[in-house]
């Protein structure tokens, strides 16, 4: 793969042939939960940690900002989650047996993202790896994601693409720009 990077961002037309770490911002809103997704904001996939957390506070203002966009209190209040995770073709899954599976074509699935340690974790992850799928071979523009379990018998675990490493909270900055005088 020629190295395609800009300002730690990698153009979604490459593929990744080899595994790598990657980050992920997440805002998890804390108000309005049930009428809200699960996260909000942008789904940008970082190839390194300082470039990641130099895009928090725009993140953070594009949320606040955006057309049709989230009260403010909403993004205010939201908690931010920076997330790393190792991603690629064969990457050891993480320490889990609950995995993201996608359909293969053939009745089968298999699983991309995993080695989540419950259920309940999912949600706070999902987000992430739907925005490395663009990165995989023959992934779906818009994956339909299926739980799977180690062991599960009609899922194939020996492509997983995604493992999670951390989540760290982590606090964006109001960004106020002067008016001119």
């Amino acid at each position: 793969m020629t190295d395609d990077r800009a300002g730690g961002r990698e153009h979604a037309a490459r593929t990744i042939t080899s595994v790598r770490p990657a980050w992920f911002l997440l805002a998890r809103p804390t108000q309005n939960v049930d009428e809200l997704p699960a996260t909000i904001g942008e789904r940008d996939v970082f190839f390194d940690d300082e470039t990641a957390m130099d895009a928090l506070d725009l993140h953070y203002a594009w949320c606040a900002a955006q057309r049709g966009g989230y009260h403010a209190t909403v993004v205010r209040s939201a908690h931010w989650y920076l997330q790393s995770a190792m991603i690629g073709p064969q990457v050891d899954p993480g320490l889990g047996d609950v995995f993201l599976a996608l359909a293969d074509g053939s009745g089968g699935r298999r699983a991309v993202g995993g080695g989540f340690l419950a259920e309940g974790r999912l949600i706070h992850w999902t987000s992430f790896v739907r925005a490395t799928t663009r990165f995989m071979p023959d992934a779906p523009a818009v994956p339909a994601f299926e739980l799977a379990h180690l062991g599960d018998d009609n899922v194939d675990f020996g492509h997983i693409w995604f493992a999670p490493l951390q989540s760290r909270r982590v606090h964006p900055q109001r960004i106020v720009v002067p008016e001119e005088h």
